[in-house]
């Protein structure tokens, strides 16, 4: 590889900012294994402060045997569900949804069981998608770990009011997962919902797939929640300290991804069975918010169209993800890769339910990847800081109307875009700023396009075209995420990570009026359009190269032209 990544990379291991673990001694092994499951938060800090932190993020260790007493109760609890409710809203962003929204997305509920939406957004037509549904019908779980997350206490308010005007007892339509003693706790109980499930105060978002975020869901879906202790306990057995760290699944897949990084193949590429792609969504969110910060971090591709070796640079190591007896959906593909030497790590899962397993295991692999690239794998230091930005712009907004983001229109085709300090040109053109920001341009560099714009497969088939063709011509990686759901995961690497990277970020004209969120004085779009213009600042502050285009209320149009702009700009 020509650039400096790995010159760099080899810089940090000399001075023991990095520990490679094909050179750690076997007794080092098992010191790490043995002080993880032993809980101990000095593996990962001396820092005193750090510590304390990082002690009460640490039960998730213990995987199943969290949730195993608390299945008979989730049982009895989706069995009076079933009885009264044809849906269920989930309500949560990050870490409190990205497992159910897999779980929604993998399986069907059983017979009799009701539909899990997954409502992790702001855009207005998704708000309007749970509107249409029968609230008499309708159960609401409103999960956060913080119980003060603004997404989520947004749908509350919004949707409280709605079972308000339809119902006369609307609580019993309202469930709540929280930490005890959170704002939303207090909240639940002030208006009498029909139940507060806890959240474990030490076990931090994305890492809490096997309590409550996970079983609970399943349980309303009427999975077969023993089966899926069952491969929850498998992979714990097959993790622990007394299995050699060569033959330990965890471990060796800290060493696979930490051994990569080092070589400078940072872009952990993905190619999943489809029935298996939202889980991978869950791996991505772990992955980057755990290692991406102190400018380091392994970079998640997923869902970029799968192409021959050629398109992919030398930055590249692949995870292949199928179900038995689907491998050969991709399997020339894989051939082709070992072929031309990439790097491959396969994983052939033989149910479904095995994600339960899987996710103990890339939560371990997760942390021992952190203790071995001396990041602290349980904060996200950068989040805070498109929070505060946020929190301006909407404090702008109900103080004079306006954001005070003014877009250049490109008369030609009705897309404004805004620039500042990151990407500037001599002249207001979006084709001139388009060139300009793939300027200069190496492979090694990541694009992100970040789409605040209605979760919709259309919307993401668009935009992986346009992620196909940045690859095609850049010979790059292409990351994606819609918004708001990309601040409360990816969004971490995204500002604290590796600073080769380059981001577009996407809004559009979609405001409606009658969205107010009750007692806020701002609608749907209003907050989701804060939250853009707050991680562009974000970005900017963290000298990460952005630009921003305002597609118009027909966005999916826009999106063709916007691929045939950046077809212009790339071939210049």
């Amino acid at each position: 590889m020509s650039e400096p990544f790995p010159r760099i990379v080899k810089v940090y291991e000399e001075k023991g900012l990095i520990k490679r673990p094909s050179k750690l001694s076997e007794e080092e092994k098992e010191r790490i294994l043995q002080k993880l499951f032993a809980k101990d938060p000095t593996l990962f800090s001396l820092s005193p402060e750090v510590v304390e932190r990082v002690k009460n993020r640490l039960g998730w260790v213990d995987g199943y045997r969290y949730i195993e007493p608390k299945v008979a109760e989730l049982k009895s609890f989706a069995e009076a569900v079933r009885a009264k409710f044809k849906q269920v809203v989930w309500c949560g962003m990050g870490g409190s949804a990205l497992f159910p929204y897999v779980l929604s997305q993998m399986f069907a509920p059983k017979e009799g069981f009701p539909n899990l939406i997954v409502l992790d957004t702001n855009a207005p037509e998704n708000i309007e998608e749970v509107e249409k549904l029968n609230i008499e019908d309708t159960l609401f779980v409103i999960a956060s770990k913080s119980g003060t997350t603004i997404e989520t206490l947004a749908h509350f308010k919004y949707f409280w009011k709605k079972a308000e005007e339809v119902v006369s007892n609307p609580g019993e339509h309202f469930v709540a997962l929280t930490d005890p003693g959170s704002p939303l706790e207090a909240l639940a109980k002030e208006l009498s919902f029909l139940k507060v499930f806890h959240h474990p105060s030490d076990i931090g978002g994305r890492y809490a797939a096997l309590t409550e975020v996970g079983f609970f869901p399943a349980a309303l879906l009427g999975l077969d929640l023993d089966k899926a202790l069952h491969y929850a306990k498998e992979m714990y057995t097959a993790c622990e300290p007394g299995i050699p760290w060569g033959y330990n699944l965890a471990s060796t897949l800290a060493e696979y991804l930490v051994e990569h990084y080092i070589r400078g193949e940072d872009k952990l590429t993905f190619i999943v069975d489809p029935i298996l792609k939202p889980f991978v969504l869950w791996i991505e969110q772990l992955i980057a918010e755990s290692l991406g910060k102190d400018g380091t971090g392994i970079v998640p591709v997923v869902g970029e169209s799968p192409g021959s070796p050629t398109v992919y640079a030398t930055d590249r190591a692949f995870i292949y993800l199928t179900l038995r007896g689907r491998e050969r959906i991709y399997q020339r593909l894989i051939q082709d890769l070992k072929e031309e030497g990439f790097p491959i790590k396969t994983f052939i899962l033989d149910d479904r339910y095995e994600v339960f397993g899987e996710a103990y295991r890339w939560m371990l692999a997760t942390a021992i990847s952190g203790y071995l690239l001396t990041v602290n794998p349980f904060d996200e230091p950068d989040v805070v800081l498109t929070k505060q930005k946020t929190k301006e712009f909407l404090e702008t907004f109900k103080t004079t109307g306006d954001f005070g983001i003014e877009f250049y229109l490109d008369e030609a085709t009705g897309l404004g875009f805004y620039y500042d300090k990151t990407v500037s040109i001599d002249y207001p053109r979006i084709t001139a700023l388009l060139k300009k920001l793939f300027s200069d341009f190496a492979p090694w560099i990541f694009i992100g396009i970040l789409a605040y714009l209605p979760v919709d497969d259309e919307v993401e088939d668009l935009i992986r075209d346009i992620r196909t063709l940045i690859r095609e011509k850049k010979n790059c990686a292409t990351v994606f995420g819609f918004g708001p759901r990309y601040l409360h995961s990816t969004g971490q690497l995204f500002k604290g990570g590796p600073p080769l990277s380059r981001f577009i970020i996407l809004t559009y004209r979609g405001r409606r009026a009658e969205q107010v969120i009750p007692g806020e004085g701002y609608t749907f779009w209003d907050q989701m359009f804060a939250q853009a213009c707050g991680d562009f600042r974000a970005l900017e502050e963290r000298k990460k190269p952005v630009i921003m285009v305002h597609l118009t209320q027909n966005y999916k149009e826009d999106l063709k032209t916007l691929y045939e702009l950046l077809k212009k700009a790339l071939s210049a």
